[in-house]
């Protein structure tokens, strides 16, 4: 693991000028320490790392890599990082009292996500609930959210949300090929500082009142899979039906044949358009 300790200059070949990165996210209001890593297992684990070694965490922290050699997803499933081609970062938060709400989180981060990728990119994402990122009906990101514990108290002390973004990722691994792809083949943009600037002030501004759900009307506009049959797996079971809408807390609604369900995680397995009436 290498850890880059420059301050002024560029940073990876998705290049970005980390003084003007920290400058830009100052002057949009948010004092956040960011670290920066040539190769590291994964953020999201040296996010957790630090989070556990603080007394208490009560700023916010940013973790970023170019390459990733043990990034992981949902279920510990492999989250394949590339060096020189993706976007790897994860976001280190304190939690006050009850007021963590995971599933508003993911989706409040999604949103955020795309709005920034968007604004920088000539792509037209969707998200797929609750945490992948789908362009031309394939990932091109995945978002992973892990809480930390005071191992004291047993107490949340604070939430780490990792996302995983294929910028030029030119080849997948075999078992990925035909699900994976990346926003582009070749960088568009020279310098990514502008891009890195807004993902990370795009998720913060959202932070700020990701609890009162007031960005799931743009989660639903982009979502993949409201209105299409679909499999969900969730509790140790497998279930199908249409997906009526998602909630204002992020929940699934699911209607199968015999009942409505309210899914609050899980992963849908698969996804097809409806050919005709449900239930006929």
């Amino acid at each position: 693991m290498v850890r880059l300790e420059k301050i002024v200059g560029e940073v990876f070949t998705i290049k970005f000028n980390l003084k003007k990165l920290q400058e830009k996210i100052l002057s949009a209001g948010f004092k956040i320490e960011i670290h920066t890593f040539d190769q590291i297992d994964s953020t999201n684990a040296e996010s957790k790392r630090v989070g556990r070694n603080l007394l208490r965490i009560t700023q916010p922290q940013v973790f970023m890599a170019n390459h990733q050699t043990a990034g992981y997803g949902r279920l510990n499933r492999d989250f394949y990082s590339p060096e020189d081609s993706g976007l790897y970062i994860s976001f280190l938060i304190p939690v006050v009292g009850e007021t963590f709400n995971p599933g508003l989180l993911t989706t409040m981060t999604a949103v955020a996500s795309v709005e920034a990728i968007q604004k920088h990119f000539p792509v037209k994402l969707q998200i797929k609930w609750v945490n992948d990122l789908i362009w031309n009906n394939r990932k091109v990101g995945g978002i992973l959210a892990e809480a930390i514990t005071d191992p004291m108290t047993n107490q949340l002390s604070g939430v780490v949300i990792g996302i995983g973004v294929n910028l030029y990722t030119k080849s997948f691994p075999d078992a990925i090929q035909q699900i994976a792809t990346s926003l582009s083949k070749e960088p568009i943009i020279p310098d990514q500082t502008d891009f890195v600037a807004d993902f990370v002030t795009s998720f913060f501004e959202y932070l700020k009142t990701y609890q009162s759900a007031d960005f799931m009307d743009q989660y639903r506009q982009l979502s993949s899979v409201i209105g299409k049959q679909v499999q969900v797996q969730f509790q140790n079971r497998t279930v199908s039906g249409v997906v009526n809408t998602i909630d204002e807390q992020g929940r699934l609604i699911l209607q199968t044949d015999q009942e409505q369900l309210k899914i609050s995680s899980g992963e849908i397995v698969h996804v097809r358009p409806i050919k005709k009436a449900f239930g006929n």
